[in-house]
C-alpha cells in the first residue's frame, strides 16, 4: 500500500508546518519510478518520437512548464532538447474543440490530429479522474503510444491507463502540485546529465535534403580507432625535440606551441606536421632534422603503441573493437543508396590499405587515398575533392564529408559541400562527445556534429531531410 502523508483540510498550517508536510511527502516518493520515467523519456531521442503533455488547472500549468524544461532545459552541447508540445497550451484550440465538441474530448481530438504511433503522452492529474485526462490516456493507448502519469491520492482511474505512474504520496492538492513540479525539475536535471552520453546531432546548418552523390570519409578517428593515442605520442615527441633548442620555451609553453600546429594540421599528411616542426625548431635556434626523419621516428613510436591491436586483428579478432561505433552500418547504408564513398587520410596510404583490410571495410569505398612515402606536400583529401568535382562533375552541394579533423571540414566547406563533424571519443569509445574535437570542428565550420555513427537510421533521415 502506498505511504500517503495525511493533511488536515480543516486546519491552516503555518508555513513551517506546510513545508514539513511537503518534505515528508517528498521523502516518501517512489524514486525508482521517477528513474524509470527518466529512462522512458530518454528513449524519445533514439526512437525519434514526440512528447505530449496535458493537465487541468494547476496541473495544466505544470504540463506547460514541463515542455519549457524538456525543450530548453534539456539542451546539451548545442543539441536540441526533446520534440514536445503541451496539449492545453492553445486557448484558441482548446476553446474551439470544447465548444464545438466537448471539453472531455478536446485533448483526445488534438492528440489524434497531431500524434502518431510510438509517441509519448505525459499527463498530470491530482485526482486521476478528470474525464478529459482519462479520455486522452485511452486514446493514446489505442494509438499505440506510451503513457506516463503524475498523480496523487490513490491515482484514480488514470493510474491503470499508464505504463508508468508516479503518485505524489499526499491527499493535499496543493502538495500534489508542489511535488509534481519538483519531480519535473528533478527529471530535467537527471536527463541533462544522461543526455551527455546519448547519441544526438548538433545542428549548425541543415543539409539540402537531396541525396548526395559522393561521401568522403576521414580514416583515423572517423572510421578507425586503431591509431587512438597518436596525438599524445606526436605531441610528446615533438615537444621533446623543441626543448632541445638553445632558445627553447618553458616545457608547458613548448607543449602548447606543438599542440597548436598539430591540431591545425590534423587531417593533412603527417609530413605537413613534420615540416612545421622544422620551422619551429629553427625559430628557437635549433638545427632541424629532415622532415622524413621526424616522420620515421614518430611512426616508429606509434607502431609500438598499436602493434598489439594489429596483431589482434591479424589473429582473427573482432574488427568492431577498433571501428568507430556504427560506421560499418552507415557505409553499408550509403552504398545501398547508391552514394559512392571515398576514404582519405593523412596516414600513409600503404598503412591505410592494410588497416582497412584488417577492419573489413576496404570493399565499401570506391577508392582509398593516403599519404605517400615521398616528400609530397599535396593533400590527398584536396586531390580527391578536386578529382570528384572536376573530372566526375560532382557538384559541391551533392557532396558530404565525415571527419574528425580540421582540414577535411575546411576543404568540404570550401567547395560548397556539407561537412559532418565526427567528435568521436576515441579513449572512452562511447557515445559521449569529445569536447576538444567538437570545439575545433565547429571553428573549422562544421555543419553538424555527431559523436559517432551509432544511430545510422536517424543520421540518414537527417541528411535526407526526413522526419
Amino acid at each position: 500500500m502506498e505511504n500517503h502523508v495525511s493533511c488536515d483540510y480543516n486546519g491552516s498550517p503555518q508555513p513551517e508546518e506546510y513545508a514539513r508536510q511537503v518534505s515528508n511527502a517528498l521523502l516518501s516518493t517512489d524514486f525508482d519510478i521517477l528513474r524509470a520515467i527518466a529512462d522512458e523519456i530518454l528513449l524519445s531521442k533514439d526512437l525519434d518520437r514526440f512528447i505530449f503533455t496535458a493537465g487541468n488547472g494547476g496541473s495544466a500549468a505544470t504540463a506547460s512548464h514541463a515542455i519549457n524544461d524538456l525543450m530548453k532545459g534539456c539542451r546539451v552541447w548545442g543539441r536540441e532538447g526533446f520534440s514536445s508540445i503541451c496539449l492545453n497550451d492553445s486557448n484558441a484550440v482548446i476553446t474551439c474543440l470544447s465548444n464545438d465538441f466537448s471539453y472531455d474530448d478536446a485533448y483526445s481530438i488534438l492528440l489524434r490530429t497531431i500524434g502518431r504511433r510510438g509517441d509519448l503522452l505525459i499527463v498530470f492529474s491530482g485526482s486521476g479522474n478528470s474525464p478529459n485526462i482519462i479520455k486522452v490516456c485511452q486514446t493514446a493507448r489505442k494509438m499505440g503510444m506510451t503513457v506516463i502519469g503524475f498523480g496523487g491520492r490513490d491515482g484514480g482511474r488514470m493510474k491503470s491507463l499508464c505504463d508508468l505512474c508516479l503518485i505524489a504520496p499526499t491527499y493535499s492538492m496543493e502538495q500534489i502540485e508542489d511535488l509534481h513540479m519538483f519531480y519535473i525539475h528533478s527529471l530535467i536535471c537527471t536527463l541533462r546529465e544522461k543526455l551527455k552520453n546519448v547519441w544526438d546531432i548538433e545542428v549548425i546548418s541543415y543539409p539540402s535534403g537531396e541525396i548526395p552523390e559522393c561521401a568522403i570519409f576521414d580514416f583515423d578517428g572517423t572510421v578507425s580507432l586503431l591509431r587512438e593515442g597518436w596525438r599524445s605520442i606526436m605531441c610528446e615527441y615533438f615537444t621533446d625535440e623543441l626543448l632541445t633548442c638553445p632558445k627553447a620555451p618553458e616545457k608547458d609553453n613548448a607543449k602548447v606551441i606543438v599542440t597548436d600546429f598539430i591540431d591545425r594540421l590534423t587531417g593533412k599528411q603527417t609530413f605537413f606536421q613534420c615540416l612545421e616542426l622544422c620551422k619551429i625548431v629553427k625559430k628557437y635556434g635549433g638545427v632541424p632534422k629532415e622532415p622524413m626523419e621526424y616522420k620515421k621516428e614518430y611512426l616508429y613510436r606509434l607502431m609500438k603503441h598499436i602493434q598489439s591491436r594489429l596483431d589482434y586483428l591479424k589473429d582473427g579478432g573482432n574488427p568492431a573493437a577498433y571501428l568507430v561505433p556504427g560506421v560499418k552500418d552507415t557505409l553499408i547504408a550509403l552504398n545501398e543508396m547508391g552514394i559512392k564513398c571515398y576514404l582519405t587520410s593523412g596516414t600513409d596510404e600503404v598503412d591505410v590499405l592494410k588497416e582497412t583490410g584488417l577492419l573489413g571495410v576496404s570493399n565499401m569505398f570506391e577508392s582509398i587515398h593516403g599519404a605517400t612515402d615521398s616528400n609530397s606536400i599535396l593533400c590527398s583529401k584536396e586531390q580527391v575533392l578536386k578529382n570528384l568535382i572536376e573530372k566526375k562533375s560532382v557538384k559541391g552541394n551533392r557532396l558530404i564529408s565525415f571527419g574528425d579533423g580540421y582540414v577535411e571540414i575546411l576543404l568540404t566547406k570550401n567547395v560548397g559541400g556539407y561537412a559532418v563533424a565526427v567528435a568521436s571519443n576515441e579513449t572512452l569509445k562511447d557515445t559521449s562527445v569529445n569536447q576538444w574535437k567538437r570545439q575545433r570542428l565547429l571553428e573549422a565550420g562544421a555543419d553538424c556534429v555527431i559523436p559517432d555513427f551509432t544511430n545510422t537510421s536517424r543520421l540518414l533521415k537527417f541528411i535526407l531531410g526526413k522526419r
